[in-house]
C-alpha cells in the first residue's frame, strides 16, 4: 500500500474501531468501519456486473478467488454474507476494502495530500458521492475567491478530470490545505443539518463533529511536516 494511503488510513482507522450494532445506525452491525449494509450493497453490485457481462459463476476463473467481487466480501469464507462476516472482519481486511472501493475508485493518489486525506475519510464516513460533492464545492469556493483564472467545476459527486485539474491548480497556488479545511467546514455543516432533520441521528453528532475537528488537527500536522 502506498505511503500516502497509509497516511490517510492512519487517521481514518482511529475512528473506525470496535464492533458496533447501534439501533440508530442505518448501516447495521459494523466493525472497523465495514458495515453489513455496505458489504451487501457491494455484493449486489458485483452480481449485477456479472449479469451485465453475462458471466456465470460456473466456469468463471475468478470464482472463489480474491478477484471475485462477491467472494472477496465473504470475510468468514462460509459462502454467504451476513453479520458473521462483519464480526470476522480484521483491520487488514477493512483497510483493503477501503483502499479498493474508496481510495482507488476516487483516484485519491492523484490528489494533493490534504485533499486526498480529507476525501478518503469523508468517503468512508459519509459515502463517496457526498464526500466528492463537498470537495468540489469547497474547491469551487476557494478557486472563485483565490485564483486569478478559474472555471467552476460541476459539483456532481464524480471524480472526473476537471476535478483533478482544479485540485492541481489549487496546489500550484499553495491553496490545497485551505481547500481541505473548507471541505471540513461543509462536512461539519452537513452533520449538523442531518441531526436536525433526523433526530434519531443526534446520538452520533458529537462523535461526527469531534472527528472533523480531529481531522483538522491532523491536516495541520501534515502541513507543518510538508
Amino acid at each position: 500500500m502506498s505511503t500516502v494511503f497509509q497516511l490517510a488510513h492512519a487517521f481514518t482507522a482511529r475512528w473506525e474501531g470496535c464492533l458496533s450494532d447501534h439501533p440508530a445506525d442505518p448501516g447495521g452491525i459494523t466493525r472497523y468501519g465495514v458495515s453489513l449494509r455496505w458489504v451487501q450493497d457491494l455484493a449486489r453490485q458485483a452480481r449485477e456486473e456479472c449479469r451485465r457481462l453475462a458471466r456465470a459463476c460456473d466456469g468463471c476463473a475468478a470464482r472463489s478467488t480474491p478477484e471475485c467481487g462477491y467472494y472477496s466480501l465473504d470475510l468468514d469464507m462460509d459462502g454467504d454474507l451476513d453479520a458473521d462476516d462483519i464480526r470476522a472482519c480484521t483491520k487488514a481486511q477493512a483497510a483493503a476494502l477501503f483502499k479498493k472501493h474508496f481510495w482507488d475508485k476516487l483516484d485519491c493518489r492523484n490528489l494533493p495530500l490534504p485533499l486526498a486525506v480529507t476525501l478518503y475519510d469523508g468517503a468512508v464516513n459519509m459515502g463517496p458521492a457526498r464526500a466528492v460533492r463537498q470537495l468540489q464545492r469547497a474547491m469551487n469556493t476557494t478557486g472563485d475567491a483565490q485564483l486569478d483564472q478559474y472555471t467552476p467545476i460541476a459539483e456532481d459527486g464524480i471524480m472526473g478530470p476537471r476535478t483533478g485539474e482544479l485540485a492541481e491548480a489549487l496546489q500550484e497556488a499553495g491553496l490545497e490545505f485551505f481547500a481541505a479545511r473548507q471541505t471540513l467546514r461543509l462536512r461539519d455543516a452537513f452533520y449538523r443539518d442531518l441531526a436536525a432533520r433526523r433526530p434519531s441521528m443526534k446520538v452520533f453528532l458529537t462523535g461526527w463533529r469531534n472527528r472533523v475537528k480531529a481531522l483538522a488537527h491532523y491536516l495541520a500536522e501534515l502541513e507543518r511536516e510538508n
